[in-house]
């Protein structure tokens, strides 16, 4: 069997793609610091991509993740 004629294959194809990521979903802060503390994170904090703090650094987290907004 061809990779392409692979049903997982076809499906993920298949499957509706309106942003970078797949489906547009906006997360819950409290909702995804519980996962994360839940994975054995021993705390939680979000930072903004605009951050003057991350001046340095926004490019190139950008260039890896165009599409990032806030960083875990």
């Amino acid at each position: 069997m061809k990779l392409e004629e692979h049903p997982t294959v076809i499906q993920f194809r298949n499957r509706p793609s309106a942003s970078p990521i797949g489906n547009p979903k906006v997360l819950e802060a409290e909702w995804l610091r519980q996962q994360v503390l839940n994975a054995g994170a021993d705390d939680v904090g979000f930072v903004e991509i605009d951050r003057a703090e991350l001046d340095e650094q926004r490019a190139d987290i950008l260039k890896h993740v165009p599409y990032t907004r806030t960083l875990i």
